[in-house]
């Protein structure tokens, strides 16, 4: 019943963005990386994407790297979309690992259909990024890097090795990017 009632809600917000509601504007200029970090400080289990923003705040150039909080709400996701080189999205998941598993998906699959997925918000980054795909590809980033800790029985010091982890992620991502592999940068060395 309740993934019905997601699917419903995804329903009605593709078919008002296809009539143009709301629907992000092409012109969006942004750095080439975009890091998101999505939850909430108010709650335990899901302030891993706003704690893993604080470690990584000042550490990259901003003309290369924007950091953006996506809060709570799955679908804020849409609003951080700009056709980037790079996206990597770091998030508190429940998929049933580990307490601070860190699982890295790379390009994900964004073509199946939208349920409920195991993400802590009510729609998570894979399901938000396969209604953006609907929407608009050209907003979609080249290369989306999914960063999932796993939450459920976590404890501060699990948290804290995890969060690094995450860190350690972001900035491989970045040094691929720098090294030439990023899609701007190959254009600018042709």
């Amino acid at each position: 019943m309740f993934d019905e009632g997601i699917k419903l809600q995804v329903d009605r917000i593709v078919a008002e963005a296809k009539r143009g509601l709301g629907a992000s504007s092409l012109d969006v200029v942004g750095a080439p990386i975009t890091v998101v970090g999505a939850g909430n400080w108010l709650i335990s289990y899901d302030c891993i994407g706003p704690r893993v923003l604080d470690l990584v705040d000042g550490r990259y150039g901003p003309t290369e790297v924007e950091l953006r909080n996506s809060g709570s709400h799955g679908l804020s996701l849409l609003d951080h979309l700009h056709g980037q080189d790079v996206m990597i999205v770091v998030d508190a998941c429940v998929l049933g690992g580990q307490p601070g598993e860190v699982k890295t998906l790379v390009d994900p699959p964004l073509d199946g259909p939208v349920g409920r997925e195991s993400s802590v918000h009510q729609l998570g980054p894979i399901e938000t990024l396969t209604v953006a795909r609907l929407i608009d590809p050209l907003l979609m980033p080249q290369r989306l890097v999914l960063v999932l800790v796993e939450t459920h029985g976590i404890n501060p010091e699990i948290e804290e090795q995890a969060c690094q982890q995450a860190v350690a992620v972001i900035d491989r991502e970045i040094e691929v990017w720098r090294s030439g592999s990023g899609s701007r940068k190959k254009e600018e060395n042709m």
